[in-house]
């Protein structure tokens, strides 16, 4: 099992939490950088403060789902070859399912940590499904973290033919990989999108601290920046989750993703990036809203 510790997830945003990075010289870090980047934007507390207390919601989550023996788990399921392309899968595979990826800019997280949702979407009569990914790092770029969330949903789609009621989600860079694999897939099962935090317009991260972490592109950021276009002819129930205490960029993104009546936008004024994903492990109204069972 993985550990759980600052380097090996950096929970859903990049924030450069390495001891060799102090307060001082994070905010020295560019403009655009900081403006998407999520940890700089909770006022009262540092940093550290808001990420130990996201660590230590999304571990009391993860912690308490493993030791649940009363919710059926197929966990570290196959789907290629790489360590990362696995899924785990909470609850009794029915008809509903909810496919849910995490975040961490391309370049950290992991499937195990994005679990606050599985008692909302299991109390809403959905399995959950948590879906690795092979992270744009060393020999790979952000298009085979597209390519690997696409084979991630049509595995599944294959491995469970009976279901009829499929919703993709996400949070952060998670939210950008559900999009996109809704679209690319195209499946009719596929009923709508709960997207948290995310961010879907690429071209300003390019040559950003978070950009040159993956080794970002202007052709790589075109080419996999989300057209909300493309969801057009989907029938699919697509709703936007941000919270209020949010990067700058990533709250101007989703507002311009629901333009033209694409999506329905969901704020929460008192909200970060992190207590938009903690707060789902006890308040289930967010899960079940996007789900359309409120």
């Amino acid at each position: 099992m993985t550990s759980f510790s600052h380097s090996i997830i950096l929970a859903s945003c990049f924030i450069f939490l390495s001891n060799s990075k102090s307060e001082e010289e994070f905010y020295k870090m560019d403009e655009m950088t900081r403006l998407f980047s999520p940890s700089c934007w909770v006022p009262g507390k540092s940093r550290d403060e808001v990420m130990n207390e996201f660590f230590a919601g999304i571990r009391e989550a993860y912690d308490s789902l493993m030791s649940n023996d009363t919710i059926q788990k197929d966990l570290d399921i196959p789907y290629g070859p790489d360590e990362n392309q696995k899924v785990d899968v909470y609850g009794d595979v029915k008809d509903n399912l909810l496919i849910f990826f995490h975040g961490g800019y391309w370049v950290e997280g992991d499937r195990k940590y994005c679990l606050t949702p599985v008692p909302a979407t299991l109390d809403s009569g959905f399995a959950f499904a948590s879906m690795g990914y092979g992270l744009a790092t060393n020999d790979r770029n952000l298009s085979d973290c597209v390519s690997d969330a696409v084979k991630g949903v049509e595995f599944l789609l294959q491995k469970y033919p009976n279901i009829s009621n499929i919703y993709i989600g996400g949070h952060s860079a998670g939210a950008h990989l559900a999009f996109q694999a809704a679209v690319k897939v195209r499946n009719p099962r596929i009923k709508g999108l709960l997207l948290f935090a995310g961010v879907y317009f690429l071209e300003e991260l390019v040559g950003t601290e978070i950009g040159n972490a993956i080794n970002l592109t202007i052709d790589q950021a075109k080419l996999n920046s989300c057209d909300p276009t493309l969801s057009d002819g989907m029938f699919l129930m697509k709703t936007f989750f941000v919270g209020g205490l949010e990067a700058p960029k990533l709250i101007e993104q989703n507002v311009e993703f629901v333009k033209g009546r694409r999506g329905i936008l969901k704020q929460f004024p008192h909200l970060s990036h992190y207590t938009l994903m903690t707060q789902m492990w006890n308040d289930y109204s967010m899960i079940k809203y996007g789900l359309g069972v409120e």
